[in-house]
């Protein structure tokens, strides 16, 4: 059997030909319709258009019927791969999004900064978040909203220093992350063995580059719109490609960097509708080949657009998210770890549904 793919720019959709003898065809035909998809003669070709989530089924399943896998299928598969690597772990996203948990370490978080949080209310928080489904546990000393106060690194790492270390000790198999933009604390973070560092200002300058290229981490590199005079239709493009350059002359893979589009952050007024544009931003983005982040947790553009006040937020960002997660967003930063585990879940059960209906239908 012969596989090649119609249109290789395509990731959402992918339209594969196929050609062999007829009894290979059949066994094709009986394939897919096991595996809820569908193919359908074309001028002499047989062709299918197929989902990432199709495509998984499709080469899961392959084996059981020719006897062995098709390397031309496979090399296919390994193409649309979404992977995100770092020292100690390897998540495959393409089909499995992940819960990506937010613990404030702050007192002035928009969300929920306490003004005394005693470390053992974090790590309450940590293990609930960890048993419902949080396979990335990050901590952030700083808040960074709307006007938010600096801080010296020194009193950031303070802040979180402990829970890492509790953390390191009570879970040593659970995958840290940082949430700075600053490089003192990026190197202490590394140091103390966090393989993750999430920087919203996209390890701008060399001193950041620096710590990554000598310690490798995975990275989470944001757009933050603060830093543009010139919209982020203009902009966020830009940013990707530049902030990609960066980080591989730095020495990372394209599989150790995510994206950020940067929901929240912007210097414009009409920041809410700028939102809303980097909500649909992330289908484009997939082309870049790099894990993409949703991190639009509870943020205000729910409220000044939408109407949805902090304690009513938690609707309209799982709704986002999962639109977010159907354009391709894989790593989903939240504060509401068990809804968000739901709804994963509830999304992967739907393909599945989905599949089984177009092929009946």
């Amino acid at each position: 059997m012969q596989i090649s793919e119609a249109q290789p720019s395509q990731l959402n959709a992918i339209l594969l030909k196929f050609s062999g003898d007829a009894a290979e065809i059949e066994t094709l035909q009986r394939l897919c319709l096991a595996s809820h998809c569908l193919i359908q003669q074309l001028d002499q070709q047989w062709l299918g258009q197929f989902s990432l989530f199709q495509l998984a089924v499709l080469q899961q399943n392959w084996s059981q019927y020719f006897g062995q896998p098709n390397a031309q299928l496979t090399q296919i598969w390994r193409t649309k791969q979404i992977l995100w690597t770092g020292p100690g772990f390897k998540f495959d996203l393409t089909v499995d999004p992940i819960v990506y948990a937010i613990i404030n370490c702050t007192p002035d978080s928009f969300y929920d900064g306490q003004p005394s949080q005693a470390l053992g209310q974090i790590m309450t928080k940590i293990e609930a978040d960890l048993a419902n489904g949080a396979v990335v546990i990050e901590v952030g000393g700083k808040s960074t909203r709307p006007g938010y106060q600096e801080i010296t690194s020194d009193e950031e790492w303070q802040r979180i220093a402990p829970v890492i270390a509790a953390v390191q000790q009570e879970w040593p198999n659970a995958v840290l992350a940082v949430d700075t933009n600053n490089a003192d604390v990026m190197q202490r973070a590394v140091a103390s063995g966090v393989p993750i560092l999430n920087d919203i200002d996209g390890f701008d300058n060399a001193a950041k580059l620096e710590v990554v290229a000598n310690h490798r981490p995975a990275v989470v590199t944001m757009y933050n719109g603060r830093h543009y005079q010139n919209d982020v239709f203009e902009t966020l493009d830009q940013f990707y490609q530049e902030t990609l350059a960066s980080l591989e002359a730095a020495g990372l893979t394209r599989q150790q960097i995510a994206l950020d589009p940067g929901v929240g952050f912007s210097h414009a007024k009409n920041t809410a509708s700028l939102d809303l544009f980097k909500l649909n931003s992330i289908q484009p983005t997939m082309k870049y080949r790099a894990p993409i982040m949703a991190g639009i947790s509870r943020k205000s553009f729910m409220e000044s657009k939408f109407d949805y006040p902090m304690a009513e937020r938690l609707t309209s960002t799982l709704l986002l998210e999962q639109l977010m997660v159907e354009q391709g967003a894989r790593i989903l930063r939240v504060h509401d770890v068990l809804a968000t585990h739901k709804m994963i879940n509830l999304f992967k059960g739907y393909q599945q549904a989905d599949l089984l209906m177009a092929v009946r239908s």
